[in-house]
């Protein structure tokens, strides 16, 4: 009779522990194992449709055979796209991997977060045009502007650009390209009426054919780059900002 028992208590708590594993395999996800965005910075905001796919695997790496655990006829319309991919270890999965542990057999589950492809083409380019900084060239024609579209800064007493300077310059050439306007840019740079008027006529002349060398290399004209050399007004300005402007090349554009 307590052999009886003993046995039913056992059947019992198999029944149990059998049914408990069950109801977490369709109600938890498990164990996140990996979580990748194929387009970074999209928020899937109304994409509801969610795929998961179980993938088993030899050597632990190589794929063999896979089913969709939400319709086993389901395939991703061609007008949508996978924005979103998060791995889980599910319990079948750890039951699985467990067992096949020694033969080098595994599984795992992918929730596949999916998009029409309107949308998120939509949205990226939102993204985009919000991270793009205000177009001086559209500001310059708005206003009628005969300030200096650009100011490029170079080190003191030297005439290579930096690493800073040279990217902003040219974003704005392609800029000025993209327009498709006929235009012609002239570099001013001015120097002082005092001191070593010779260095500083040559320093500014090394910096007019390093920044001719950057915008004939994205595609200007030669021909429409004009470089002027300025006398430098010393009564309105301080001593400070005068060797900061000393260091600076002013570029207007011209509308032909």
């Amino acid at each position: 009779m307590q052999n009886y028992f003993q046995k039913a208590n056992f059947r019992t708590i198999f029944i149990f522990f059998f049914l408990s594993i069950f109801s977490l395999a369709c109600a938890w996800k498990g164990i996140p194992l990996e979580k990748r965005k194929n387009i970074p910075n999209f928020k899937p905001d109304g994409c509801e449709h969610n795929s998961e796919i179980r993938t088993y695997r030899a050597l632990f790496l190589l794929p063999i055979f896979q089913h969709n655990l939400s319709n086993e006829n389901e395939v991703i319309p061609t007008d949508s796209l996978v924005v979103e991919s998060n791995s889980y270890a599910k319990p079948w999965d750890i039951i699985f991997t467990t067992l096949g542990f020694l033969v080098s057999f595994n599984s795992s589950t992918e929730s596949l977060v999916i998009c029409p492809k309107k949308l998120v083409i939509g949205a990226v380019q939102m993204e985009g045009i919000s991270q793009l900084p205000p177009s001086k060239l559209s500001y310059w024609y708005a206003n009628g502007n005969s300030l200096p579209i650009h100011s490029i800064s170079f080190p003191p007493d030297d005439h290579q650009l930096t690493e800073d300077s040279k990217e902003k310059l040219i974003l704005l050439t392609r800029e000025i390209l993209k327009s498709e306007i006929s235009f012609r840019i002239i570099l001013v740079g001015k120097s002082h009426t005092t001191g070593d008027i010779a260095y500083q006529t040559r320093l500014v002349k090394r910096r007019f054919d390093e920044i001719r060398q950057i915008l004939t290399q994205e595609s200007i004209d030669e021909n429409r780059i004009l470089s002027l050399m300025a006398e430098r007004d010393q009564k309105s300005v301080n001593s400070e900002k005068l060797d900061d402007s000393q260091s600076a090349i002013s570029v207007y554009l011209v509308k032909e």
